[in-house]
């Protein structure tokens, strides 16, 4: 076995020899797998990751690809196997806090770049430094202190800025984790760094973690930005010179699994290096089309005397072709200058292009040819890739087979879902559920969305099944429907007041136009129908409608005396018209407050008193605008 963990025969050419005859014609034809891009192949894993981050890093179309294909799976998050309480808990954390679904591309795409994805859970601490003497606690921040290291152990040294103590000299770490939300971190170590150490037989792995040198070398020499947010562990790893061992629960490792027969040393290998040979032909092609795009995109232009058909003729056999090269050059500076000037040449020239026909030389079928073969080795329809999927009748079945085909990267994400919720659950004593991404074959499909839909209507289903695919929260939804059900009633009242406020207003401006306009009887004068002797008040007939309040009306009304479930229509009836003959002589502000308990207490009376306001406002303005016109058609008294 190699040094990286690979077997002797990882990535080398089968061998063609023995005792079969399978390689009796070798003299006669060569390996065909012997090609060139079999020398330039990776040797070793770390060589591999290395590799392949460099292709998506400086290849577009396969990045975009990558992008395209673990986006397409990121879809909502499913929660079962808990309450609804603790399910709003997680969801809000996990949006909010963990911003979850960017924790999920990024391992997604480090899974499609390196075959592998390494997280680790990380909860943050507050580094405190505690006097010896006066035990006085302080954060690291504002001690004066400095990181010496002795026999590969750290201390903090510094002086005690208590004025009573004034200790000079070794203080006492003291560091405590923090317990908000945004404590809770999702770490992703370099693939670069990580050491593996698998069991053949058990299938048990060690994972490793082979610390950056140049975060080594702050650490030892007492860098305060690393020292004070660094977890002890890794500082007293770096001091020791070994690899942090990462612990089992704390850990967390996606892969693209290996062919049984390739020794990967507990590594994923990733995809694209299926596709080394392909990918390497199209550098080849990228690189070539580079390099007739700079000889033959702008071919080089020549300018020459023209060859006569006589001795005579010829100007190359009688003049100077140093001068000949100067005028020419004169002359095109000249034209650069001003080109509508006139150039002028004893004999005729001829101009050539050298390099031209770059179109006909340029690999651009080979280049196209082979971004589609690397997609489709990749498992990315070209179609879903350019999003040109005209044939509707195949996409569900070219769905499903695309889905498939990463079924691998789907249930890596759905356990690194459930390991963060069991470590939060852990850490924060909450509720143990399930966590796993909605198949996007629900999420995508309008027909089984609309079957949802009709089944949930016809109540044969669940309406938290029916609303997942669309993103819907059953509960969040019930409870914006409530409140908005509660905005619409109070619009309603403020309208209905408003309204009241109005008709009051109009008949009030009625009745006080029919006092100011009806005649007035002088002495001897009969007397109005209904009117007492001397003028007074007419007898009779509504004291409300005619502008007076009723007796007590000024004061605030009692609350029905009478239970709400044992009065009957009758009683309510009479009751509503009695109290909204006494709210109508009230003040705006008054009667709305009396309105308002009114409704608390009982919206059925509510609603009646309502009614019969607005009943006596429009009988008030009816009866006001009659007598109005009354006034205006009855003949004075004579003087």
């Amino acid at each position: 076995m190699s040094s990286d963990g690979f077997s002797p025969s990882f990535n080398a050419p089968p061998t063609t020899g023995g005792a079969d005859g399978y390689n009796r014609h070798r003299s006669a034809f060569p390996d065909p797998w012997l090609d060139y891009s079999s020398t330039q192949m990776p040797r070793s894993i770390y060589d591999v990751l290395r590799w392949s981050e460099h292709v998506f890093l400086n290849d577009g179309t396969y990045s975009m690809a990558c992008r395209r294909v673990v986006r397409y799976f990121l879809t909502k998050i499913q929660l079962t196997g808990a309450s609804e309480e603790e399910k709003e808990k997680y969801e809000d954390f996990l949006k909010n806090d963990m911003d979850i679904m960017n924790v999920m591309a990024q391992a997604g795409d480090d899974y499609m770049i390196y075959g592998n994805c390494f997280r680790y859970f990380y909860v943050s601490f507050r580094r405190y430094l505690r006097c010896p003497r006066c035990n006085i606690t302080r954060p690291i921040g504002q001690v004066d202190y400095t990181f010496k290291v002795e026999n590969k152990k750290g201390a903090f040294h510094g002086r005690c800025a208590n004025p009573k103590c004034k200790h000079v000299g070794q203080f006492l770490r003291d560091d405590r984790p923090t317990h908000d939300y945004d404590g809770i971190k999702i770490g992703r170590p370099s693939p670069h760094r990580i050491r593996i150490v698998p069991h053949p037989i058990s299938g048990a792995v060690q994972y490793y973690w082979d610390l950056d040198p140049w975060m080594r070398n702050e650490i030892k020499k007492g860098s305060k930005t690393y020292i004070e947010d660094t977890p002890w562990e890794i500082v007293q790893t770096i001091l020791n010179d070994e690899l942090l061992r990462f612990n089992k629960e704390s850990f967390y490792h996606m892969k693209e699994d290996a062919p049984s027969g390739v020794w990967a040393g507990g590594w994923g290998i990733p995809r694209m290096f299926s596709n080394f040979k392909q990918a390497w032909a199209n550098q080849i092609y990228k690189r070539y089309y580079e390099a007739f795009a700079l000889d033959y995109i702008m071919p080089m232009r020549t300018l020459t005397p023209k060859v006569g058909t006589s001795r005579e003729g010829d100007p190359l056999l009688h003049m100077n072709l140093s001068d000949f090269q100067s005028q020419v050059m004169g002359m095109l500076q000249q034209h650069r200058k001003d080109p509508t000037t006139f150039h002028m040449l004893p004999f005729p020239i001829e101009m050539q292009m050298l390099g031209e026909g770059a179109s006909s030389l340029m690999p651009v079928d080979l280049l196209k040819l082979g971004t589609e073969d690397l997609l489709n080795g990749l498992g990315v329809p070209l179609e879903f890739y350019r999003g040109t999927i005209q044939d509707v009748k195949s996409l569900p079945a070219t769905l499903r087979l695309f889905e498939m085909t990463w079924s691998g990267m789907v249930a890596g994400l759905d356990g690194m879902l459930k390991w963060l919720c069991e470590r939060v659950s852990g850490l924060k004593n909450w509720e143990k559920l399930e966590a796993r991404l909605q198949p996007p074959t629900i999420a995508y499909d309008l027909e089984r969305k609309q079957l949802l839909l009709q089944l949930s209507a016809g109540q044969q289903i669940s309406r938290d099944t029916a609303w997942a695919p669309f993103g819907l929260n059953v509960r969040e939804e019930i409870r914006k429907m409530l409140q908005e059900e509660r905005v619409i009633q109070d619009e309603m009242a403020d309208f209905q007041e408003q309204q009241a406020k109005k008709q009051e207003l109009q008949s009030t401006m009625a009745m006080g136009a029919a006092g100011m306009l009806q005649p007035t009887a002088g002495p001897g004068a009969p007397a109005q129908p209904g009117a007492p002797a001397g003028g007074g008040a007419p007898q009779g007939g509504n004291p409300t409608a005619q502008g007076m309040p009723p007796a007590g009306a000024t004061g605030g009304m009692a609350p029905p005396a009478m239970n709400p479930a044992d009065m009957t229509p009758q009683d309510l009836n009479s009751q509503a018209e009695a109290q909204a003959q006494q709210l109508l002589a009230m003040p705006y502000e008054m009667r709305r407050s009396q309105l308002t308990q009114i409704k608390k207490s009982n919206e059925t009376l509510h609603a009646l008193i309502i009614q019969k306001m607005q009943t006596i406002r429009q009988s008030a303005q009816t009866q006001g605008g009659f007598q109005l016109l009354q006034g205006m058609q009855q003949p004075q008294a004579p003087q």
